[in-house]
């Protein structure tokens, strides 16, 4: 791909992230991210078919690098936290697309993957043994909705604190 395109793809991108602050995914418009990208409607449809095209195409990417970091640091909560909050904190849109403003999708998708990562076992190291399966499928939602609200909280508060102490705050308050 040559520079001029991957500079407008990177412009409707960060287009995206700006019409978030202000507006929800669902009033977004092509023409709003052409103008804010300072391009023109007919250079955005070269690049996507639509807002539904660019956001698939950034979600799929997005779900194989989170996939990946959940994988990879299967036992190690710690380190999966701290992974997932740095790619919070350099990933602008991923940002944007967890706000209050974002993509359902996207959020859908992160809580899952959430939820299966405070597991049985994370119950039972805390003393949670006396859980059966229906109070620890409530329990997983509810704990997995927490942790989502602190991702969306300490975005929206500019993302000040260190994915470090972020972490810290996050498995003290996780059972």
């Amino acid at each position: 791909m040559d520079h001029r395109k991957e500079n407008t793809r990177k412009a409707i991108l960060k287009a995206m992230v700006t019409c978030l602050q202000t507006q929800t995914f669902n009033d977004i418009t092509t023409i709003n991210l052409a103008r804010t990208a300072g391009i023109s409607r007919s250079s955005f449809y070269t690049h996507f078919k639509d807002k539904y095209e660019m956001i698939d195409s950034y979600q799929k990417e997005l779900f194989l690098v989170i996939e990946d970091i959940f994988n990879q640091h299967h036992n190690d909560k710690q380190a999966a936290l701290i992974d997932i909050f740095s790619l919070f904190k350099r990933e602008e849109l991923l940002s944007a697309l967890i706000s209050s403003n974002g993509s359902q999708e996207l959020q859908g998708f992160l809580l899952t993957k959430v939820r299966r990562f405070i597991d049985r076992n994370t119950f039972e190291r805390f003393g949670h043994t006396d859980l059966n399966l229906v109070e620890h499928d409530y329990a997983s939602i509810y704990f997995s909705q927490a942790v989502f609200g602190i991702f969306q909280a300490w975005i929206a508060k500019g993302k000040i604190e260190t994915p470090e102490e972020m972490t810290k705050l996050l498995l003290k308050l996780l059972p």
